[in-house]
């Protein structure tokens, strides 16, 4: 009975963990938090990348860090950048903000004011959700305008393949077959 209660809590824990970092705008699931890869309020801080905010500037910026950090360059389309951009408050916080990204991607530079952050998105590729608790105050997020100055998909398209609640219910069903034969085969 043990090996059944055991089995039993696993698959209870396993269906739950899905839901554990989700955030939601009305009914909408926009995932989880987006993890901030760096930022900065000097573009050219990390190597010769010019003067002001252009995108060959943020580009540099971004290759500087990511070739620090042991990864391939990324590419940057200017025409992908979305200016202004309006968020959301995700519902029941008052620090974690979300947007619709123009296209999924591995990750997405914000800009605010003076401030430049790039995330990696993991969470869900077609939005970006931001704890701005975890990021700088010089963003000034979430502000009363509910506005950054813009945003672009950095990198190369990805697709994310999530399994379905269904799949998840199978996948216990299964595990808790395997329990009772072998609960019933000691017997």
């Amino acid at each position: 009975m043990k090996e059944l209660s055991k089995m039993v809590v696993f698959v209870t824990a396993l269906g739950w963990a899905g839901f554990a970092s989700a955030f939601f705008i009305g009914a909408t699931d926009v995932g989880g938090a987006d993890p901030l890869v760096g930022e900065t309020d000097n573009l050219s801080s990390l190597g010769a990348c010019g003067p002001g905010g252009s995108p060959a500037a943020e580009l540099c910026w971004i290759n500087n860090f990511l070739g620090d950090l042991g990864e391939s360059p990324a590419t940057y389309d200017s025409s992908e950048k979305v200016e202004p951009l309006f968020y959301n408050l995700v519902d029941g916080s008052s620090t974690v903000i979300a947007f619709g990204l123009a296209r999924p991607s591995e990750y997405f530079l914000i800009k605010k004011a003076g401030w430049w952050g790039l995330f990696e998105n993991v969470a869900d590729a077609d939005w970006a959700v931001i704890d701005t608790a975890l990021i700088s105050p010089g963003f000034n997020l979430p502000s009363d305008d509910f506005e950054i100055s813009h945003i672009a998909p950095i990198g190369r398209d990805v697709t994310v393949s999530v399994p379905e609640p269904g799949t998840l219910a199978l996948l216990g069903l299964g595990l808790v077959g395997l329990g009772l034969r072998r609960r019933f085969a000691t017997i």
